[in-house]
């Protein structure tokens, strides 16, 4: 039986594997979709020994530091630096593991339909793996973006202490892209200027467990259009799967 599974950190919130079960279930595929969690990547040669192993996904907070441990990866991954979906590849001379960038293409799926001409600067919250995959849907777009982070570096990331009006009020859209807010830790809520939300906002969590978090239900009380992530995560898992068995 193929095995395939998500290595992540802490994964009782997973959709992925719920999704993908029921996947092999309906489609009758003779396959396995499991959790790997892994406190650091020390063990990960473990998983990538494991009999059957035919491809991996990869969540918070190893979408980077994946990376060395892998033969090879994609252009777009190289682009970015993240990498969320893993190829087994057998070769006569031995197995290789090949990184790949989904979240690009889920996020485009995501947000194609939303954008609107007003959309001319966005505000990215957080600057890890999934920012990165974000960042180049928006750019490529002509969108211009902006990041507020713990660990500013550069002229368009800024620190949490600079939050303001300014922020918010000229970027019409905002997308959230850390685990502030996600299950069980949902009470949790990004600390932007709330009552600077106009009804002109775009206003995305990439967080979809619980479905609204404490971030949206405020920028929705605002009366702006909000979205969650579950939408991205079903295109980028559906990608996955077209990658492993490409």
């Amino acid at each position: 039986m193929d095995l395939y599974g998500l290595i992540g950190q802490s994964l009782s919130h997973s959709f992925s594997s719920l999704f993908f079960n029921q996947k092999f279930s309906d489609e009758n595929i003779e396959a396995s979709y499991s959790n790997f969690e892994l406190e650091s990547l020390a063990d990960i040669h473990e998983v990538f020994h494991l009999t059957g192993l035919n491809g991996l996904n990869v969540t918070i907070p190893y979408k980077e530091k994946i990376i060395p441990f892998l033969d090879e990866i994609d252009s777009l991954a190289a682009k970015i630096n993240s990498v969320n979906t893993i190829k087994v590849i057998r070769e006569p001379e031995g197995v290789k593991f090949k990184g790949y960038n989904t979240d690009v293409y889920g996020f485009y799926q995501l947000i194609r339909a939303y954008l609107k001409p007003h959309h001319e600067k966005a505000l990215i919250l957080g600057t890890g793996g999934a920012s990165k995959a974000v960042a180049n849907v928006l750019l490529d777009y002509g969108i211009k973006v902006n990041y507020m982070s713990r660990k500013p570096s550069n002229s368009t990331i800024f620190n949490w202490d600079e939050m303001n009006d300014y922020f918010i009020k000229n970027h019409l859209l905002i997308i959230n892209t850390t685990p502030v807010g996600m299950f069980p830790n949902e009470d949790d809520c990004m600390p932007i200027i709330y009552d600077a939300i106009k009804s002109d906002h775009l206003v995305i969590d990439l967080i979809y467990n619980p479905k609204e978090t404490q971030f949206l239900k405020k920028c929705k009380s605002r009366g702006c259009t909000t979205l969650n992530g579950q939408p991205m995560l079903i295109h980028q898992a559906l990608k996955s799967w077209e990658i492993w068995n490409q």
